[in-house]
């Protein structure tokens, strides 16, 4: 067994007001799709940066994006998959309509690619179609019931890129051995076990098989990220720490790349290698691209952009060719809220979806990329980026 989490890390992350709100959380767009967004969503411009903003949810509830590891949308972004309240929600882009999809709160994951959605009520896994549920024809089929022998299930949930294997987390034996069970052809099976608590299961969406977990603390773990491959079942770091590094929300951002952050907690570790990151899985080197206090991160589909947030809800463009970043949007911390953006492309790569409290309710932005040359420099907004 691995030595539990450093106290030191683990009581910088109490400090900084972040404990306990780690949540779980190949399609085109069209400039018809963007301009109804324009014409149907009330909008406003960042005073700092020039980015025009647009708020998906304006009513007065508690919404929130589908974490960005996970898929938020079906083919052709005809409909943006998010949560109020917990309960599953669909809002038809074209139209600004939306309903629930469910009358409950699940845990749930979209298929890659694909307008399934999967999901557990208990044990028992179902699989609907968004686009038929939206209209009114419920298509809600039973898939199976996840076994007893694991207990305290399911934990997360995501679907392999090949549309058909399920993967959720479980306890195997109370308090002493974890693992992630895969489900495929109306059959369960555990895919691999350790001895330390998982979380943040994500397949690949890029190749079929390969699924990259977490060691589930609450916290900073001695090895944060884990991959494992579906045929032979044993574990590995997706990318093996060094010099005690907090490294934290990790995502895919292509069949052998991951994208993640490392958090500079002391003066120390302010001095070596942090900030948006990422690592080739065949050697598991470090990329570092952005080296500030970053927080949340994902890479564009495309492999032209990443993004990075601060405490500050501050929320960064960083461009691949020059690994230059420049501030997006900024002003999304509510007074009183403690908001994650958990910040997420779209699938076209043309704009980002995040979380935010800037009118002191839980709102989902969606931003356009503007043009590179028109965000501020960095020396230019400075003051904003908390580094």
């Amino acid at each position: 067994m691995f030595s539990n989490t450093t106290k030191t890390r683990r009581a910088f992350l109490q400090a900084a007001g972040t404990l306990g709100s780690l949540a779980w959380a190949g399609c085109a767009s069209t400039g018809k799709i963007r301009t109804k967004i324009d014409d149907l969503y009330p909008s406003y411009i960042d005073a700092k940066t020039g980015a025009k903003v647009i708020n998906l949810t304006p009513a007065d509830r508690q919404d929130t994006i589908i974490y960005q590891t996970h898929p938020m949308w079906t083919p052709g972004m005809e409909y943006f998959v998010y949560m109020a309240a917990g309960v599953p929600q669909a809002l038809e882009m074209a139209t600004a309509q939306t309903r629930p999809l469910l009358d409950k709160s699940v845990n749930f994951s979209m298929q890659w690619d694909s307008a399934n959605l999967y999901y557990f009520e208990g044990r028992d896994l179902y699989r609907l179609d968004v686009q038929s549920t939206f209209r009114g024809n419920v298509t809600k089929e039973k898939l199976g019931v996840l076994p007893e022998e694991y207990l305290q299930g399911p934990v997360g949930l995501s679907i392999d890129a090949d549309g058909e294997t399920v993967y959720t987390g479980a306890v195997l034996e109370q308090d002493k051995k974890w693992g992630i069970a895969a489900f495929n052809r109306g059959a369960w099976r555990t895919m691999t076990s350790f001895d330390f608590k998982v979380g943040h299961i994500q397949a690949n969406p890029y190749r079929s098989g390969s699924v990259m977990f977490c060691w589930e603390t609450g916290g900073d773990a001695p090895q944060r990220t884990w991959v494992v491959d579906d045929k032979e079942g044993v574990a590995r770091p997706a990318y093996r720490e060094i010099n005690s590094e907090w490294v934290t929300h990790e995502a895919w951002w292509s069949r052998d790349r991951i994208i993640f952050t490392i958090w500079p907690y002391d003066d120390a570790h302010k001095r070596l290698p942090h900030g948006v990151a990422w690592s080739d899985l065949r050697n598991e080197s470090l990329n570092v691209l952005a080296q500030y206090p970053a927080w949340h991160t994902q890479g564009s589909p495309d492999g032209h952009w990443a993004l990075g947030d601060d405490f500050k809800r501050n929320l960064w463009l960083i461009d691949m060719r020059t690994q230059e970043r420049r501030l997006l949007t900024q002003g999304h911390l509510g007074e009183g809220c403690k908001t994650h953006p958990h910040a997420s492309f779209t699938p076209d790569s043309h704009a980002i979806v995040f979380n935010s409290s800037h009118f002191g309710n839980d709102d989902i932005f969606y931003v356009p990329l503007p043009q590179w040359e028109s965000l501020p420099k960095l020396e230019e907004v400075a003051s904003a980026s908390g580094a």
